[in-house]
Parts: C-alpha cells; structure tokens; sequence
C-alpha cells in the first residue's frame, strides 16, 4: 500500500475545531459542568491551538481534551482526525502508524482504548440516554 503524506495537507486549526465539536457539542465546559463566559480568554496558550482555560466559577484548569481519550495525548489535532479516520476505515495499525510517524504499540493501545468506548456508547444492550 502506498503512503501519503495527506497530514502536511491538513490544517491544525481546522482538526481542533473539528475535535472540538465532535468532543463538546454542546460547547466546552469545566469537568464540573461550569460553561465558560462568552469572550473568555484562555489562561494558557502554549499549544495552540489548544487552548487552556481556568473555570471563573471552580478555577479548574482545562482544555477540549480534558477527561477524554486524548487527555494527556502529544498527538497533534491532524494527528488526532487521522487516527480516527484509519480507525473508522479500517486501516491497519501498523500502516497508519508508518503513514502518521507515530509508534505502532502506542497507537495500538489508542486504538483498543477508542474501539472499547465505542463499543460501549453504541452497544445495541446499553439503554438510549
């Protein structure tokens, strides 16, 4: 199989957005549940586009990523759209790790993780909620 370097062709702003939205429908929020003032501005900017953010209502320091499956993750936002795009495709692990540049143990670990959430978000005997 012939790789692509389909990653340079992306643009990081237009993943985080992306991620955002899929993460936070409803937008973005402290883990406590407390939505951000309109106009806030970030309290870290370090990584852009990932932001950082302090609750004005508990002082929580937080991002999109947050208690989600990419907390903690040094993937960039590409990265990120990637690997869920090879995951929902089918891709195997070791070739979309050669294609992204990433360790293949490290993604296979990943992957199992987001297969293990979806399979229990979407699992016909979970009850709707």
């Amino acid at each position: 199989m012939m790789a692509f370097p389909i990653q340079a062709l992306m643009d990081e702003q237009k993943c985080y957005d992306y991620l955002l939205l899929a993460l936070h429908p409803q937008g973005l929020h402290c883990p406590a549940g407390h939505a951000l003032r309109p106009g806030q501005k970030p309290h870290d900017r370090h990584r852009a586009p990932i932001l950082d953010y302090r609750c004005p209502a508990c002082g929580c320091v937080f991002n999109a990523f947050t208690h989600t499956v990419w907390q903690g993750s040094r993937y960039t936002c590409v990265q990120m759209v990637l690997i869920l795009r090879g995951i929902a495709q089918g891709v195997p692990t070791e070739h979309l790790a050669d294609e992204l540049g990433i360790d293949r143990s490290h993604l296979l670990a990943k992957r199992h993780e987001i297969q293990q959430l979806l399979e229990q978000r979407l699992s016909p005997l979970t009850p709707a909620g």
